[in-house]
């Protein structure tokens, strides 16, 4: 890909994400916004959105059902994710994911800071009642803090727990589906293979049956000249007597 594609590709990625961000920070003050690069069935096309409370999620939820985005339908789902650090792809960071775009981890789509700050911005700016809900929120969640302190612990082992076992699966389907593609392409190349082994025997069967016509005509054709023969010479026989 030539550099002007590469910018031409950074420029429309840019201009969905300032859309897309802008969209949803009118149900909520988001935290998160992240766009994954991968193209599994189960990945490809998803748009993580973190919002600072339940409500402004379940706002943007029911708001976004039945919309379409450029003719295609969204397909809003809450995500059983809470902390994408634990569901990135830290290989794909480092540029040595050998699965490539079909790993099960997310491969993030890196954004600009200055417009992910310039985004943020303008959210506040638009909705001034963010900054001062999250303080209201920060201050209730500091007196609860030390009264939740063995829940939330219980509760995050959980969370973690849940995780990996959604990611376990994650591999599990993907080592399945990898697993019938590989089988089906080998039964498909032995189709193949005795097809082309048909192919070969027929036409060696060809062959034969036409040297052995070729065969049967010639001795047909001596066969006739030798009874020419023999008659000629008992002509000439009863001629001379």
């Amino acid at each position: 890909m030539s550099e002007e594609d590469l910018k031409e590709a950074l420029k429309h990625f840019e201009q969905f994400y300032e859309e897309i961000f802008l969209e949803l920070a009118d149900f909520g003050e988001l935290k998160e916004l992240n766009v994954v690069d991968n193209l599994g069935d189960h990945l490809i096309g998803n748009v993580y959105a973190r919002y600072n409370d339940e409500q402004s999620a379940e706002k943007a939820f029911n708001a976004l059902a039945g919309k379409y985005y450029h003719s295609s339908l969204v397909q809003e789902e809450y995500s059983p994710i809470i902390s994408m650090k634990d569901c990135k792809c830290r290989k794909y960071e480092e540029g040595i994911c050998i699965r490539g775009a079909f790993c099960n981890f997310l491969h993030l789509k890196e954004v600009n800071k200055s417009l992910l700050r310039s985004l943020k911005d303008e959210m506040y700016e638009t909705h001034p009642e963010y900054k001062k809900n999250r303080n209201n929120n920060l201050n209730k969640k500091t007196a609860r803090k030390h009264e939740n302190t063995s829940s939330e612990s219980s509760l995050d082992k959980y969370d973690n727990l849940k995780r990996k076992r959604i990611i376990r699966k994650w591999n599990v389907d993907f080592m399945t589906e990898k697993k019938n593609n590989d089988k089906k392409k080998k039964i498909d190349q032995t189709k193949i293979d005795l097809a082309i082994l048909e192919k070969k025997l027929r036409s060696k069967q060809f062959e034969e049956d036409l040297k052995k016509n070729e065969q049967k005509k010639k001795k047909s054709e001596q066969k006739k000249k030798v009874d020419s023969d023999e008659e000629e010479t008992i002509t000439n026989e009863d001629g001379n007597k």
